[in-house]
């Protein structure tokens, strides 16, 4: 008899199963034949054995996620459920996810390294300042590597650290350094989860794009009652297999589509000391090229100099001028998508004397009491360039900044220029330069939206819905045509 016959009968038998589950006896008898349960059964499952209070879980196979390999760094904070983390640990083991655990030092008060380095069968990282672990710079390798980072049980403590960018342990700096998706479960007395404090807390790192698992209302250790209960270890473990699906299912959206996008911004110089730029930080579109990378897109990022770290895409090339970002952009053509999310210089600036005298611009121009002047002369348009080209991709799209008139010169823009699609924004006072934080407005041909202000990074992953919406729409067109 095979693992999941001999579950079945422990339930009770195929037709007691089949009734419970309100499924035909005939899916319960191919299981068996199969022996095997389909994944969006198993939790059916799962919940029916702890209702007849079996343990079944050692009958069921390790569950895979196919091919896309998964790495989760679990964070564990002090609070009186951290033991629940090792039934997390435990969980997690019978799947193929890679697990890297770190522990604060509050949560050796309650559990011990020892105990979770025997369950996960790893090294349980502890300590900022290990002399052994920084010399190979290991906080920054903990930050980088998982997919996701979860951190359970959240207290009130580690979410106000990470709310206002405290960094005084390991934790709470791998926390600061990384581009993971953060997930949070928090665990805390009733008072202080509705405490306004860490209403405060909560808000704003929810407007970082960082997730929460919410905590459940009951008893609490203390003898008090009200929310704030640490969520069922598996509910946690189930949540995380969502989300992780999900990105499985996103993975390969994109799959052998070519993606070019520019980003960051332009210098044009002026003499070898001084020159011509603007305040772009490049962190949209940056942002843009991990989503796009992660979505299985082949993308070639083209940036002016910026000061932030690079995403893990295809290919990158560094330019400094609009010239050389535009001869970048078509030697790297024919592409199915082009995102110009660079804020390119507009002018070069050419110095000349009022007595219109040559000025040697290999060499620093050097102060005089005659008046030095200059003639703006235009940078190539490169947005309008491309998409006016025979080797115009299918889909054009552009970034707009703009301190007035948002919506009436980003559409004159998206049709003078050609293109289908133009995200605008407000840059007056500084809104956006340098900042995590972006409000746009996407300008269509025939249609207009305005998103409420959020992270660069949730702007990135839904404006690769709406390409992905462009792109299908473009394809059904080709089809007709």
């Amino acid at each position: 008899m095979n693992k999941i016959s001999q579950l079945i009968s422990l339930l009770g038998g195929t037709g007691a199963v089949a009734e419970k589950l309100k499924i035909k006896p005939s899916a319960i008898s191919n299981w068996k034949k199969l022996n095997k349960i389909p994944s969006n059964k198993r939790k059916d499952v799962l919940e029916l054995g702890s209702y007849l209070n079996i343990n079944i879980e050692h009958f069921l196979p390790t569950q895979k996620l196919h091919n896309f390999k998964f790495k989760i760094l679990l964070i564990i904070s002090g609070g009186i459920a951290s033991y629940k983390s090792l039934e997390i640990i435990r969980l997690i083991k019978k799947t193929d996810i890679e697990l890297d655990v770190v522990m604060t030092k509050s949560a050796q008060k309650f559990i011990t390294p020892l105990l979770v380095t025997s369950l996960n069968e790893k090294k349980c990282y502890i300590d900022l300042f290990s002399i052994e672990d920084e010399t190979k710079m290991n906080h920054i390798n903990l930050a980088r590597s998982p997919d996701i980072i979860l951190v359970a049980p959240a207290t009130a403590n580690i979410m106000a650290k990470l709310a206002n960018g405290l960094a005084d342990d390991l934790a709470s700096t791998i926390l600061l350094a990384s581009f993971s998706k953060i997930i949070l479960a928090p665990s805390m007395n009733p008072v202080m989860w509705n405490n306004l404090a860490t209403r405060d807390n909560y808000k704003k790192l929810l407007e970082r794009g960082i997730e929460f698992i919410e905590p459940d209302t009951g008893d609490m250790a203390c003898g008090e009652s009200g929310k704030g209960r640490f969520p069922e270890p598996r509910a946690i473990f189930e949540f995380i297999l969502s989300y992780m699906r999900e990105n499985q299912k996103l993975s390969n959206q994109f799959q052998d589509i070519s993606i070019i996008i520019t980003a960051g911004p332009t210098i044009e110089a002026i003499d070898p000391i001084r020159f011509v730029s603007n305040k772009s930080s490049g962190k949209q579109g940056f942002e843009i090229a991990s989503e796009l990378t992660k979505r299985g897109a082949k993308v070639t990022l083209i940036t002016g100099p910026v000061n932030i770290p690079f995403p893990n895409c295809e290919n990158v090339i560094k330019v400094k001028t609009a010239q050389e970002m535009l001869d970048n952009v078509t030697q790297q053509l024919p592409a199915d998508i082009l995102i110009c999310c660079a804020a390119v210089a507009d002018w070069r600036l050419i110095p000349k004397t009022s007595t219109n005298n040559k000025i040697d611009t290999n060499n620093k121009i050097k102060k005089t009491k005659e008046k030095l002047l200059f003639e703006a002369i235009k940078n190539p348009d490169i947005l309008e360039t491309i998409a006016k080209s025979k080797l115009r991709p299918k889909i054009v799209i552009g970034f707009s900044a703009e301190t007035s008139n948002i919506k009436n010169n980003s559409y004159s823009k998206l049709i003078s220029k050609n293109v289908d699609l133009i995200i605008a924004n407000d840059v007056s006072n500084n809104k956006v330069f340098g900042e995590d934080f972006n409000k746009v407005f996407l300008i269509y041909k025939n249609n207009y939206e305005q998103w409420e202000k959020q992270s660069k990074k949730s702007v990135a992953y839904h404006l690769v819905n709406r390409i992905n919406d462009l792109l299908i729409n473009y394809n059904k067109r080709a089809v007709n045509a």
